[in-house]
């Protein structure tokens, strides 16, 4: 399966687009611990982190194999 090169710009630009709501979210997170709020910061931190990470890989799976995010391939 050939891959779509806008598929590709349109995933890149839907995945820097969550990585910066995330990475906002992640710099309130870090307010918290300045706060005080050691564990709920350093929490939402590692929870946005693999937010990023999951959306990531998940949408480039999507490009690659061509599936939506519920395709189930069945053999």
């Amino acid at each position: 399966m050939a891959v779509n090169p806008k598929e590709v710009v349109d995933a890149v630009k839907d995945i820097a687009t969550n990585a910066v709501e995330k990475a906002s979210d992640i710099v309130e997170n870090a307010s918290d611990i300045i706060r005080g709020d050691l564990k709920g910061g350093v929490s939402g931190i590692v929870e946005n982190s693999i937010d990023i990470a999951t959306h990531a890989v998940d949408r480039t799976k999507e490009v690659f194999t061509g599936g939506g995010k519920y395709d189930v391939e069945e053999d």
